[in-house]
């Protein structure tokens, strides 16, 4: 079974990286983690690991988090109800690359799909600077991005045709 981690922030080119990934691997049973990182803002003088964590606004984002890691997994699922895919949701307080690491090792991920524009949406970049940083100190894990805009249906229906009429 193929384990595949995807991170969100709950952008809609996040979720098309996800869609892409369920329908590049629909003919393969595979678990894909949803993994979202969140920042609480901590007070200087609560900087400790276990102040923060019984925080209110901890509390808050990550009830945020998981709230929206729910709704992401209901599409998700409806979306792909057909295939032979399982999921689960991550939520961290940590920075994305230490959380992408963790959960490399801890899941023995295959491989990290992302989309390449993620919610603040900022002009004039071809990748993201998440993505960017992801591809370039991740190496234990192949990333696959997922440009914003990419035609997922069309993308297959292509691809499809082009091979039979090869035959």
């Amino acid at each position: 079974m193929k384990r595949i981690l995807v991170p969100t922030d709950f952008s809609i080119n996040a979720y098309n990286a996800l869609y892409y990934a369920t329908r590049l691997f629909k003919n393969e049973p595979c678990k894909f983690y949803i993994l979202n990182t969140f920042d609480a803002e901590t007070h200087i003088l609560t900087s400790r690991i276990d102040n923060h964590k019984d925080s209110s606004e901890y509390q808050k984002s990550l009830d945020n988090c998981k709230e929206k890691l729910t709704e992401v997994m209901h599409s998700i699922v409806r979306d792909t109800e057909d295939f032979d895919h399982s999921f689960e949701t991550i939520s961290s307080s940590k920075e994305l690359l230490e959380s992408l690491k963790e959960t490399i090792k801890n899941k023995d991920i295959n491989i990290i799909v992302m989309g390449t524009k993620g919610a603040t949406g900022a002009k004039g970049f071809f990748i993201g600077s998440n993505t960017a940083n992801v591809i370039q100190k991740i190496k234990k894990c192949p990333v696959l991005a997922v440009p914003d805009g990419f035609d997922v249906e069309n993308s297959f229906e292509s691809t499809f045709s082009e091979k039979e009429h090869l035959y």
